[in-house]
C-alpha cells in the first residue's frame, strides 16, 4: 500500500539524510538530492497533477476547458494536455557488460586506484617488468614481479565468453582474493588479483577486476514518461475511435504506477437520438470490458461539442446528457474531497522510489567493499594467530642447535680418523709411509768437502740440490693437498652434507616466513687458510756425513796385517797335506824357489792378489758408503716423519679453529635470527592489536550500513 502524505513526508527526510551522509563520497547523490527535494515541494503544495490525453488537439482542448468550469478544480490541480502518445522503445536488444582492471593501492580503508583499463574481447593483455607489454610494471616499485609475469585474456567456458588469469610460470606467482593459482582460473566480478603475495601490501602489485552488466536503455526523456507522470489521467476520446489500434495499445501497456484515478471522456455527437447513443455507450462499455485492464476506468459518455464549437447554446443539451455531466462533475469533484494529497503521495513514492535505488545500489556496493575489506582483515588476523609462532620459533632454533651440534661433533669425529689414516705408520699411503718411501729411493753421493770425502742423499747420482728442500717441498705439497681436500669435505661431505648442508637445513628450519628471511641469515664458510704454515723457515736435519774411506796402499797394508797370519796358516796346512815339515823361513824359501823356476806362478800370484785386494777394497768402500746412506736415511725420514706429524698438527688445529670460528658465526646469526623473530612477534601482537581495531570499525560500519541498506530497502518497498 503507497504511503500516505505525511508517512511520505518521513521517508523523504531519511532519504536526504541518507543522501547527505554519503555525498562527500558520492558528489553523484547531488543531482538526486536535487529531485528529492522536487518531490519534497510537489508534497507540500498538495497539488494534484491531471493529465489529459486526447485523440485530437480539439478534443484535448474542450476536455480542458471542461474541467476548468468546474469549480476550484484550478486550484486543487495542476492542468496538462497532450496528444496520445507513442510508447518508448529500448535501445538496443540484449544485455551487454564493460570489463575493467584497475591497478589499486590500498590507503587506510580507501581504494585509490593508480591506473585503470577497460578491457576489449579477444585481446590479451600481459603484465610483468618488461617495457613492451601492455600492463607494464615498474620493477623498482613493485617487488617479485617477473619479466612476463601474467596474462588476462578471454576464453570459451559453456558456450560464454569469460574472462581468466593466467600465471606465466612466474617466479613467485599469481594469487586470486589471496589463494594461489595454478595454471589459470576464470574471472569473477570485483575479483581481486595480487602479484607474489597472497595478499595486498606496500610494493606489492595489486588489481581490481570489475565487470558491469549495461542493459537496454530507453530514453527518459520520452514524451510518454511525462503523460504518465500524473495522479489523474482523463482520457477523451471520439465516439467512433473505440477500436482505434493506438489507443488500445496505450491502454494495454499504460504503465499506471503514478496514477490514481482514470477517466475516460467520450465525446457523443449531439445530433443522435438517444437510443443510438445507448447503443454506442454499450460498445464502447463492452470493448473497455474486454481490454481487461489491470486498473479501474471511469467512463463517463458525454457531448463536449459546446466545448470546442463556439456558440453552442448548452441549454441544448438534452436532460439524460445534463444528468451525465453532472455525475461526471461530482465523480470529478469528489477527488479533491478526501485528502488528495494522499493520491499525491502515491505518486511522488514512485518518483521516490526510483531515485532510491541508486542510493541503493551504492550502499550496496559500499557494504560489499567493506564486506571484503572485512575478509581480508580477518584472513591476515588468521594467517597471523593460525599457528603458534612461538613454539615454531622455540622448535626451530632448538632444531638448529641440535643439528649444529651434532654436525661439529661429528665432522672433529671425521677429522680424527682422517688424521689417524693420514699418521698411520703402518699404511704406505700416509704421509709416514710417503716419507719413509721417499727417502728410501734416495741415492747416497759421494763428494768432495775440504778435500775430504762426505756422502749426502739425492735423487740421483748428479743431483747437487739440497735434500732438505725436496723433502720440505714434497711434504709441504701433500699437506696442502690434503688439507684442501679435508676442509673440501667438511664444508660438502663430513657431518651429512658439510658446513654448506648443515647452513641450508638450518635456513629451511627458520624460514618458514619467507618475506622475513628473503636471503639466509647464516655467514658462508669462510676459506681456509693453511698457507701459513708452510711459510715459515723450517729447521733442517744435516743430510751428509764426511766418508771414512782408507786409501788402497793402506787398506792393502792393513789388509796383508790382518790376513798374514791366516795366509800362514793356509800354507803350513798345504805343506802337511804334501808330508813336507817346513817352518817360516823354509816356507818362503821355497816359495821363493818356486816362483824362480816358475816366473810365470810369480806373475799371476801377484794378479791374484792384486785382484783380490782391490776388490775388497771396492767392497769395503761400498759398504761403509751404504752404511752412512743408511744412517742419514734413519735420520731424515725420521725428522721429516717427526716434521710431517707436527705440519699435520697445526693443519689439523687450524681446521678445529676454523670449526669454532664457523660454530661462533652460526650461534651468532642464530642470535640474530632469533631477535629478528622477536621483533617479529612483536609486529605481529601489534598488527593483531590494529588489525583487531580495524576489524572492530569495519564491523560497526558494517552493522550500520546493513541497517541503512536496509532501511533503504524498507523505504523503496514502501514508496512502491
Amino acid at each position: 500500500m503507497p504511503p500516505k502524505a505525511d508517512k511520505l513526508q518521513q521517508i523523504i527526510e531519511t532519504v536526504k539524510t541518507l543522501c547527505n551522509r554519503q555525498l562527500a563520497e558520492y558528489p553523484e547523490l547531488g543531482g538526486i538530492l536535487v529531485q528529492i527535494n522536487k518531490i519534497e515541494a510537489s508534497l507540500q503544495s498538495k497539488k494534484l497533477t491531471l493529465q489529459i490525453v486526447a485523440e485530437e488537439e480539439k478534443l484535448g482542448q474542450a476536455g480542458f476547458d471542461l474541467l476548468t468550469q468546474i469549480p476550484d478544480s484550478q486550484q486543487a490541480y495542476d492542468i496538462k494536455y497532450d496528444l496520445l502518445p507513442e510508447f518508448p522503445v529500448a535501445n538496443g536488444n540484449q544485455n551487454q557488460s564493460v570489463t575493467r582492471l584497475k591497478l589499486v593501492r590500498f590507503l587506510q580503508d580507501n581504494i585509490v586506484v593508480d591506473q585503470e583499463y577497460l578491457l576489449q574481447e579477444d585481446n590479451e593483455y600481459v603484465m610483468g617488468r618488461n617495457p613492451q607489454l601492455n600492463l607494464f610494471l615498474d620493477g623498482s616499485v613493485y617487488r617479485g614481479v617477473s619479466w612476463q609475469h601474467a596474462a588476462i585474456k578471454t576464453t570459451v567456458s559453456g558456450g560464454e565468453k569469460k574472462w581468466v588469469v593466467e600465471d606465466l610460470n612466474s617466479r613467485n606467482g599469481v594469487f586470486v582474493n589471496g589463494e594461489r593459482i595454478n595454471g589459470s582460473v576464470i574471472l569473477q566480478d570485483r575479483d581481486i588479483i595480487t602479484l607474489a603475495y597472497p595478499s595486498y601490501k606496500e610494493g606489492i602489485a595489486c588489481w581490481y577486476f570489475q565487470q558491469e552488466a549495461v542493459t537496454p536503455t530507453i530514453d527518459e526523456n520520452h514524451p510518454y514518461y511525462d503523460v504518465i507522470d500524473c495522479d489523474v489521467l482523463l482520457l477523451v476520446a471520439d465516439y467512433k475511435g473505440y477500436q482505434w489500434e493506438k489507443l488500445t495499445s496505450f491502454l494495454k501497456t499504460l504503465n499506471g504506477e503514478k496514477i490514481s484515478k482514470y477517466f475516460l471522456l467520450l465525446d457523443l455527437p449531439v445530433t443522435e437520438e438517444e437510443k443510438s447513443l445507448e447503443a454506442t455507450i454499450s460498445q464502447w462499455e463492452a470493448w473497455l470490458e474486454s481490454l481487461s485492464l489491470p486498473y479501474k476506468v471511469e467512463f463517463y459518455p458525454l457531448t463536449l461539442t459546446p466545448y470546442y464549437q463556439e456558440d453552442f447554446p448548452l441549454d441544448f443539451l438534452s436532460k439524460s446528457m445534463q444528468k451525465r455531466y453532472d455525475k461526471f462533475v461530482k465523480a470529478f469533484g469528489n477527488i479533491t474531497k478526501r485528502q488528495p494529497e494522499n493520491l499525491l503521495a502515491k505518486r511522488l513514492s514512485v518518483k521516490l522510489a526510483s531515485l532510491i535505488l541508486p542510493l541503493e545500489k551504492i550502499l550496496q556496493e559500499e557494504y560489499d567493499e567493506l564486506r571484503q575489506k572485512i575478509t581480508n582483515l580477518q584472513n591476515e588476523k588468521q594467517s597471523l594467530v593460525g599457528k603458534n609462532w612461538k613454539e615454531l620459533i622455540k622448535n626451530a632454533l632448538a632444531q638448529v642447535k641440535e643439528d649444529k651440534e651434532k654436525f661439529f661433533k661429528q665432522v672433529r669425529w671425521d677429522l680424527n680418523q682422517a688424521k689417524a689414516a693420514l699418521l698411520d705408520n703402518f699404511s704406505r699411503k700416509s704421509i709416514v709411509g710417503q716419507v719413509q718411501n721417499f727417502v728410501d729411493n734416495l741415492k747416497p753421493v759421494v763428494f768432495k768437502k775440504e778435500g775430504q770425502p762426505h756422502v749426502k742423499l739425492a735423487i740421483d747420482s748428479h743431483d747437487t740440490g739440497d735434500v732438505n728442500e725436496i723433502l720440505i717441498n714434497f711434504i709441504v705439497e701433500n699437506l696442502e693437498t690434503w688439507a684442501n681436500k679435508e676442509w673440501e669435505k667438511v664444508l660438502h661431505l663430513y657431518g651429512n652434507g658439510g658446513l654448506i648442508g648443515l647452513l641450508n637445513r638450518c635456513y629451511d628450519y627458520i624460514n618458514f616466513l619467507p618475506d622475513l628471511f628473503p636471503h639466509s641469515p647464516f655467514n658462508p664458510p669462510a676459506d681456509l687458510d693453511i698457507r701459513g704454515n708452510f711459510l715459515v723457515s723450517f729447521m733442517t736435519i744435516e743430510s751428509e756425513v764426511r766418508h771414512k774411506q782408507d786409501s788402497l796402499p793402506a787398506f792393502v797394508m792393513k789388509s796383508i796385517r790382518s790376513n798374514l797370519m791366516q795366509i800362514m796358516m793356509m800354507a803350513t796346512l798345504l805343506f802337511a797335506l804334501l808330508g813336507l815339515k817346513v817352518g817360516k823361513n823354509e816356507m818362503f824359501a821355497q816359495v821363493s824357489l818356486v816362483f824362480k823356476r816358475f816366473p810365470f806362478l810369480l806373475g799371476l800370484a801377484v794378479f791374484a792378489l792384486i785382484f783380490f785386494l782391490i776388490t775388497s777394497y771396492n767392497q769395503d768402500n761400498n759398504l761403509k758408503l751404504e752404511e752412512a746412506a743408511e744412517k742419514l736415511r734413519k735420520e731424515v725420514s725420521s725428522y721429516y716423519q717427526s716434521l710431517s706429524k707436527n705440519l699435520v698438527e697445526k693443519i689439523i688445529q687450524d681446521i678445529n679453529i676454523a670449526l669454532d670460528y664457523e660454530a661462533s658465526r652460526l650461534e651468532n646469526s642464530l642470535e640474530v635470527v632469533g631477535e629478528t623473530y622477536e621483533e617479529y612477534l612483536k609486529e605481529v601482537e601489534k598488527k593483531q592489536v590494529v588489525i583487531q581495531a580495524n576489524l572492530d570499525v569495519l564491523k560497526e560500519r558494517e552493522k550500520n550500513l546493513a541497517k541503512e541498506i536496509a532501511e533503504v530497502k524498507k523505504l523503496i518497498a514502501m514508496s512502491g
